[in-house]
């Protein structure tokens, strides 16, 4: 909404109490989303490891910087303990993930952690996913209720869908793998 740097506006009085600390943490919010979106490629990653590693840099110092920010917000924003708990499970989130996945490519375990760099894009994008739904489902008619419950929403899948995405050949093998098991 381009109200909201206009203080007269419903929005920009809704985001008063914390405006400080929404502009720094969609700053930093901004930069990891951004920044993670080049992380995928394998291209920029075997021709520019330096880059990679300085982008991958990047990414966790912004987590480590909105994710706590993001809770900030949620103390000063949030309408009801419910929605609360909601923004700190997408912030905890957000930031266990990145720093697990931190934390297997110190150690070397490079397989990991691109594993959970996968987990915590997800994350990164329930702003996005919960701005998307509001074009789906605007507050207007799903009141105050359903904007918590696409909150929920969105943390429920971030914590899901990599999984399921990562370990799909595992659930579901090729059918000749299948039908070499049930053989045995």
């Amino acid at each position: 909404d381009a109200r909201v740097f206009d203080p007269t506006s419903p929005i920009a009085q809704h985001f008063a109490p914390a405006k400080w600390f929404v502009l720094v943490h969609g700053f930093f919010a901004a930069i990891a989303m951004a920044v993670a979106a080049f992380q995928f490629s394998n291209g920029l990653r075997a021709r520019y490891i330096r880059v990679h590693r300085a982008l991958g840099y990047t990414y966790v110092v912004s987590v480590l910087a909105a994710a706590p920010l993001a809770v900030m917000v949620a103390m000063k924003l949030s309408l009801s303990p419910s929605q609360f708990v909601a923004n700190c499970v997408n912030s905890f989130g957000w930031a266990v993930t990145t720093l697990i996945a931190l934390y297997c490519v110190r150690s070397g375990n490079i397989v990991q952690h691109r594993r959970w760099m996968i987990r915590s894009y997800p994350w990164a994008m329930t702003f996005t996913f919960n701005r998307f739904l509001n074009v789906l489902l605007p507050n207007t008619r799903v009141g105050h209720p359903g904007f918590e419950g696409k909150l929920w929403l969105s943390a429920v899948l971030a914590a899901f869908l990599p999984t399921i995405f990562l370990e799909w050949r595992l659930i579901f093998p090729p059918t000749s793998a299948r039908l070499g098991a049930v053989n045995r």
